[in-house]
């Protein structure tokens, strides 16, 4: 079977199989919240720039279709189109097996596959972005530098790298490589005009981030400044043991491993037919991985951030195994093992007996227990709906009862199982940093008055006395819980306390 070909089979088998996952378990709390991006679109958004939102808007036609395998299907379509393109780097690079073995290992890629291959993250169209920019300098290394071609690369290279930002921040690591690469190999790109050209049509696509966040005070930076600032920060060993962890599993193990041996294979003098490819890859690569383990460091960090990076690697990796006999049983193994972990998950997530967590009981039933974020919410809002259907009879509460929210997860699971059912709206009590992009959403609601009643819903698994506590100085009159228990295969997993909220009173403290 000719490449192409073979490339065809595995786009459209491992498609069909994210399409299972994706219609088989509920939102994660990341995806629930790029959902409500979709309600109104912006710009921008307090966690990240708009392009999400929008893939969101898209694939749901219009919010249209509320079922979590639409709100997922920008994911899937995007790590198609992704397997696409990291087989023509690399295919580019070297010729169509490196391409393939490239296009398996991308596959096998827990991150590539799943986590922004299935699941909706602002990563999932970055990723494409991200490749096409990739492919694009790959090309552009390739050309004199005063090919005619080569100067239409640099330019659509400048457009696909600011719509790389326009999906994530983190596509300024694009432009950190190329400016590495320049200064450090090819110093004849920073004489090139057209350089500049293409800096100027990033800056361009990504003003409006730029300007949403001047007339919002800088949030977003702020917000994200805060995260990876090393002020002030004393050394822990656990958070890079956590973030190292991470991206070795999120990355697919033999991936990994395979990846940084191929680096020191480089490294020894090995692969010199191809020595500017590497050097460009390497430096759209190292320095985002080697500042989020020195962040690590200081600061609690989430490994998926450097998966654009490691998705790189497989191009090295890709290229070396077509001159390694074995080639055959490393990526067999690495694509058993995502079959594997993606099997797990999906049975864990749906029927493991309770819940992972140590606490079995009480009011802080499930607290831990991550697989709770992406179960029992549609079995939650049914329930929910029938008490408060009750309620409204029996004039326990008004018709025009909200959803009070303080903290952007659950609010969205709320939003998006519960709230679209019972036909109530939500709206956001808090501090700005707990509730992100909530608070810009309570200016499309109707406000709270003086007296109304609310309801507030949280799940044992994310229950904090404090919460209840701030309500306190919010509303008059707070009810006892109503405890609805939630089981996973005949045992009890997590709790939802819904509590009945009147009187309600403006308390400056807090944006309402």
């Amino acid at each position: 079977m000719k490449y192409p070909k073979k490339i065809s089979w595995l786009i459209t088998t491992a498609t069909v199989l994210r399409l299972i996952v994706a219609s088989t378990v509920e939102l994660g709390n990341d995806e629930a919240y790029y959902w409500t991006y979709a309600q109104h679109l912006q710009w921008n958004y307090f966690d990240h720039p708009p392009m999400v939102g929008w893939l969101i808007r898209l694939t749901t036609a219009n919010l249209l279709l509320h079922t979590e395998l639409f709100v997922r299907l920008g994911a899937v379509i995007s790590s198609a189109i992704c397997t696409f393109l990291i087989y023509k780097i690399a295919t580019v690079i070297k010729d169509s097996q490196a391409g393939w073995y490239a296009a398996l290992l991308y596959t096998a890629s827990i991150y590539s596959s799943i986590i922004a291959g299935t699941f909706i993250l602002p990563d999932s169209p970055q990723m494409v972005f991200w490749l096409l920019s990739i492919l694009l300098l790959v090309q552009i290394v390739k050309l004199p530098i005063d090919d005619l071609y080569n100067q239409k690369l640099w330019l659509l290279f400048g457009l696909t790298a600011g719509l790389c930002i326009m999906c994530k921040l983190h596509g300024i690591f694009i432009w950190l490589g190329v400016a590495v690469y320049a200064v450090g190999f090819n110093k004849s790109w920073l004489r090139n005009k057209n350089i500049y050209l293409s800096i100027a049509i990033t800056l361009i696509i990504i003003s409006p981030i730029i300007i949403w966040n001047i007339q919002n005070n800088f949030v977003t930076y702020s917000y994200h400044g805060s995260r990876v600032s090393l002020s002030g920060s004393a050394i822990h060993i656990d958070g890079f043991a956590r973030e190292l962890a991470g991206e070795i599993f999120y990355n697919n193990p033999i991936n990994f491993f395979y990846a940084i041996s191929t680096i020191w294979w480089i490294w020894k003098g090995n692969l010199t037919s191809y020595r500017n490819e590497n050097r460009l890859l390497l430096c759209c690569s190292l320095p985002l991985i080697g500042m989020l383990l020195i962040i690590s460091l200081f600061k609690d960090t989430l490994p998926h951030w450097s998966g654009p990076a490691y998705s790189n690697l497989v191009i090295f990796s890709a290229i070396r195994l077509t001159s390694v006999s074995a080639s055959g049983k490393i990526l067999k193994s690495s694509l058993t093992f995502i079959v594997i972990i993606s099997l797990l998950g999906i049975l864990i997530i749906n029927f493991f007996p309770g819940t992972l967590s140590p606490e079995k009981s009480g009011e802080k039933i499930g607290d831990g227990d991550p697989t709770l974020e992406m179960y029992g919410w549609k079995h939650a809002a049914v329930l929910i709906d029938s008490v408060y259907k009750r309620d409204t009879s029996e004039n326990i509460m008004p018709r025009n009862a909200s959803i009070i929210v303080n903290k952007w997860f659950p609010a969205a699971h709320i939003d998006f199982y519960i709230a679209t059912l019972t036909r109530q709206q939500t709206y956001a009590i808090g501090k700005l940093f707990d509730l992100h992009q909530y608070h810009w959403l309570n200016q499309y609601k109707r406000p709270l008055k003086q007296g109304d009643a609310a309801y507030f819903i949280i799940p044992s698994n994310l229950y904090k006395q404090e919460d209840i506590t701030q309500l306190k100085e919010d509303f008059s009159s707070i009810s006892s819980p109503l405890a609805i228990p939630i089981y996973r295969s005949g045992v009890v997993c997590k709790t939802y306390f819904i509590f009945r909220l009147k009187g309600y009173h403006l308390n400056n403290g807090y944006s309402h």
